[in-house]
């Protein structure tokens, strides 16, 4: 499955993407939004790729800008029976931020959810401090349900997340 917008390309990840993706995962400007276990090496990441491939209940996907692989975008812990997901989107090299691709990538991947996959509900949590991924999900209709309190540590301080959602019938909402 291969999802196209004006800007982005979204395919399935390869285990050969592991040579573009750890050097933009390892940058230090990252290590505040991710929660992995630094620095991240080749053999690792392949193995996630791999762990991913036959896993029913993801859906990975790498983002293509004119090109380039930039970042990750997918549904971990799909509840086929539930209709429910939680959405992840990584863009790795901030070079690409602020440009509308995580807008694009995320209303692509609402798409496939919703149309294709037939789900209700679609998930995330996000560390409060970046603004930036809140201003984002709010622009594509996920809606603020609450906080997970010091939910990750980082740099000798606690972090919290804030978790939202968009249901089914939000989006077919705004995509008329």
């Amino acid at each position: 499955m291969i999802l196209k917008g004006e800007l982005v390309t979204l395919r399935p990840i390869e285990v050969d993407d592991a040579k573009v993706l750890v050097p933009l995962i390892n940058r230090e400007e990252l290590k505040e939004y991710l929660s992995l276990v630094y620095p991240l090496n080749n053999f690792l990441e392949e193995e996630w790729i791999k762990r991913n491939a036959i896993n029913q209940n993801n859906i990975v996907l790498v983002i293509e800008f004119e090109g380039n692989v930039i970042g990750t975008a997918g549904f971990h812990s799909i509840d086929w029976i539930n209709r429910s997901a939680e959405y992840g989107i990584a863009i790795y090299d901030p070079n690409y931020w602020n440009r509308g691709i995580g807008t694009e990538v995320t209303m692509l991947m609402l798409k496939y959810a919703f149309e294709y996959l037939n789900l209700n509900r679609v998930w995330l949590r996000v560390v409060e401090s970046n603004q930036r991924a809140i201003h984002v999900y709010e622009k594509c209709g996920f809606i603020k349900e609450g906080k997970e309190r010091q939910a990750r540590y980082y740099r000798g301080h606690y972090w919290d997340f804030v978790r939202m959602s968009i249901l089914a019938e939000e989006y077919w909402r705004i995509r008329r």
